[in-house]
């Protein structure tokens, strides 16, 4: 539901416990994610109602197991992605994996942005990164 969080601290745990990283892993292979969260705002932008992951499978018609269970919640994820899949496939029908890949970061970022000045005019105070789908390392503290 949110790849920026889960790939970025699987990279970092990968770091710290393999003395590895997530790429390295990936050398033979592609990486193309798709992103529920991201899918929703975009093709479905203009709706009413919340865009938690507990909104987006009751919208899509998602059973979620266990909210706080890893293996269930991934589960979902990947049930929300077929739904939203069937649901605008005519919009999606002619991008590869990889332009699907490619959107959902253009994407990301421009949803991003969007909602920046909404945070300002709250008064609530929050960084958001445009970056998708893995997070950029940050330098170590001096």
């Amino acid at each position: 539901m949110d790849a920026p969080f889960d790939l970025t601290l699987l990279d970092r745990e990968l770091r710290r416990h393999r003395a590895s990283s997530f790429a390295r892993y990936l050398e033979e292979t592609s990486l193309c994610v798709l992103d529920p969260g991201v899918l929703d705002r975009q093709l479905d932008g203009h709706r009413k109602g919340g865009r938690t992951f507990e909104d987006l499978c009751a919208r899509y018609g998602v059973v979620l197991e266990e909210v706080h269970d890893a293996e269930a919640g991934a589960a979902a994820a990947l049930e929300v992605v077929r739904a939203v899949g069937r649901r605008f496939a005519l919009r999606m029908e002619r991008l590869t994996a990889a332009e699907l890949h490619t959107a959902q970061a253009v994407w990301h970022a421009a949803q991003t942005r969007g909602g920046q000045p909404w945070f300002s005019l709250s008064g609530t105070r929050r960084e958001t990164a445009p970056v998708w789908p893995l997070r950029p390392e940050l330098p170590a503290a001096a």
